[in-house]
């Protein structure tokens, strides 16, 4: 009886050992994800608070003081130039410009970090950047990603899935030729929100969603800020964030992600497409909706031309390509001289959009404002010799208003590239 009872307060006692570790674990668990949680929200509000072109080197420096233990820059940082970024996490995370952690590689290696989840703990990051040029801060850049728990041991080829949203100021909101890859939505956007557009990777889907949001340098900072007011909840809710919109909910009106029957991190599997479910294609805005400013702002070149008589018989069989004869180049020294007799391509039409587009002729004898495509791409240069070929929305009236409004539009560019 001695030997029984003995034997029921050791295992009492082992019972409760192990259940007191296990909160206890739990306990700092959640106390490491709430710290880096505050942690972000403080860096997010100091990011809010800069002001681009006013914010000075003293501005900066105050942040580098804040936050040098998260803080890295490459070569030399001084008010005439550096490029600062910030990152910070949750356990996993590891600083690439700190010494790395042996125990997080070996837990992560033998993928045992699914204790973590099961504790409540998550994959989360949060970072940001700024670019000081000539004493002032000219870019920003901040991001947040986390993963969506398992909670079960993974298979082989069983990735984690992840949500991710990222957000970078651009002068021009267009790819360069030092940018090209940027996933920027198309022009109309512009008619809606002229100061950012968003957009994703098409592969992205079935382990992951990614957006990222491309904003002007003289957007108002309280659009700014909306657009960088993550969700920094995500690192504690005990019900694990779980689509792309939780992250930011601005994201909400963009649709990035709002297919059914497409992947996601929760529905890697999805419903198949009913046979009477049909594409609906978003109309298309009309290209008055879009600002000129912003045209003028994100065109690489821009050029005043006079329309003279079409080609007959063209080679090329396009019954729109026009001679135009350059008046002179508006923006940036482009590779068409003034007085140049070119081709012109301007957009023909799509009679398949909803609604239909129309063409846009340069009638002979007219003066216009045009936006050429420019050597945005590695594989697109031009020379003098280049027809200029024109998109949807690349021809004007050449008028005083629409000069002021390109001015205007001119007036957001700057000399630092993005």
């Amino acid at each position: 009886m001695t030997f029984r009872m003995w034997t029921v307060r050791v295992v009492r006692f082992a019972g409760w050992v192990v259940v007191s570790l296990v909160l206890l674990i739990f306990l700092a668990v959640q106390i490491q994800l709430i710290l880096s949680r505050w942690r972000a929200e403080r860096l997010s509000a100091d990011m809010h608070q800069i002001r681009l072109y006013q914010s000075t080197w003293a501005d900066a420096q105050r942040l580098m003081n804040r936050w040098g233990a998260w803080g890295h820059y490459d070569g030399s940082c001084t008010a005439a130039s550096c490029q600062y970024a910030i990152g910070m996490g949750t356990i996993r995370y590891q600083n690439p410009n700190a010494p790395r952690r042996a125990w997080v590689e070996w837990f992560s290696a033998h993928d045992r970090f699914n204790l973590y989840e099961w504790l409540g703990g998550r994959d989360a990051v949060f970072y940001a950047s700024f670019t000081v040029h000539d004493g002032t801060i000219w870019r920003t850049g901040s991001g947040i990603g986390v993963t969506v728990p398992t909670r079960r041991i993974r298979r082989d080829n069983d990735w984690p899935r992840s949500l991710s949203i990222s957000a970078v100021s651009y002068q021009r909101l267009h790819r360069t030729i030092e940018n090209w890859p940027a996933y920027m939505g198309s022009e109309d956007e512009l008619a809606q929100h002229p100061y950012y557009k968003v957009g994703r990777p098409g592969g992205c889907e079935i382990n992951c969603q990614f957006e990222v949001v491309y904003y002007s340098t003289h957007t108002p900072p309280a659009e700014i800020e909306r657009l960088t007011s993550y969700n920094f909840s995500c690192f504690t809710q005990l019900i694990a964030c779980s689509h792309i919109e939780d992250l930011l909910p601005a994201s909400k009106e963009w649709h990035l992600y709002d297919d059914p029957y497409s992947s996601s991190p929760t529905v890697p599997i999805p419903p198949p497409r009913p046979e009477s479910s049909s594409y609906v294609q978003t109309p298309i805005p009309p290209c008055s909706n879009i600002p000129v400013w912003a045209h003028a702002r994100d065109a690489r070149f821009v050029l005043a031309v006079e329309a003279l008589t079409k080609i007959e018989n063209d080679p090329e069989s396009d019954p729109f390509v026009a001679k135009v004869r350059v008046v002179t180049s508006l923006k940036e020294p482009a590779p068409w001289l003034s007085g140049a007799i070119v081709n012109a391509h301007p957009f023909h039409g799509n009679e398949y959009t909803s609604p239909p587009e129309e063409s846009e002729d340069l009638v002979p004898g007219r003066r216009y404002i045009v936006f050429p495509v420019g050597n945005d791409e590695k594989h697109d240069i031009l020379t003098k010799d280049s027809p200029i070929k024109l998109d949807r929305c690349g021809v004007l009236e050449d008028t005083p208003e629409i000069r002021r409004e390109l001015e205007k539009g001119f007036a957001q560019n700057d000399t630092l590239n993005p």
